[in-house]
């Protein structure tokens, strides 16, 4: 919450750098890209596979912090509540975010597996709604338009725009793949976790 809501620590980039790099370390790209893609990594070259791996952190790291760069952070606070261990050896995480404004807390589950004896995140569920999911049904959707080669250009796009100002952030996510309904980060949003 602190790397992206407090736009008094730095510039845009800065927070960007800061939350790829909480997402570099926390969460398991690899894992994440092959479910992302789901029956369209069978289907893509090795360098397709390469590729999607190696842009999809950038492309996490930019839409988020696009997203919640536009609220305001008002002092919300993340608190774990519990870790359950389920039959894969991994955990839930349960947290949830206390809004200093007294409203409903939102829930976050962390689905979490071991990789080499360190913690490593392969799914956010944020109120209920799946990050993997959602991607995986947006991802799938522009796949079955344009290819693989085309989601590879839609996602290259909003991170290689550079980000200047509102109406810079504004315009270089006109194009990016997104599901019609909300998706986590827009359901935190709406819920007022970012408010």
């Amino acid at each position: 919450m602190a790397v992206l809501g407090d736009k008094a620590k730095g510039t845009f980039a800065e927070r960007e750098a800061a939350f790829r790099d909480v997402m570099a370390r926390g969460f398991d790209v690899p894992l994440v890209a092959r479910f992302v893609l789901g029956r369209h990594w069978k289907a893509a070259t090795k360098e397709q596979r390469a590729a999607f791996t190696s842009i999809l952190l950038d492309f996490l790291a930019r839409i988020y912090t696009l997203r919640f760069d536009s609220y305001s952070y008002g002092g919300e606070r993340f608190t774990v509540r519990s870790a359950i261990a389920d039959e894969s050896g991994g955990a839930v995480v349960r947290a949830q975010v206390i809004r200093s404004s007294g409203a409903e807390p939102v829930g976050l589950d962390f689905r979490v597996r071991w990789e080499n004896g360190t913690p490593r995140v392969i799914d956010l569920h944020v109120e209920g709604i799946s990050m993997l999911h959602t991607h995986r049904v947006e991802f799938g959707s522009v796949i079955d338009r344009k290819g693989i080669g085309g989601l590879l250009s839609d996602i290259r796009a909003p991170i290689e725009t550079p980000i200047e100002d509102a109406a810079a952030r504004r315009r270089s996510t006109r194009n990016v793949p997104r599901r019609r309904s909300a998706d986590f980060a827009t359901a935190a949003v709406r819920s007022g976790a970012c408010s």
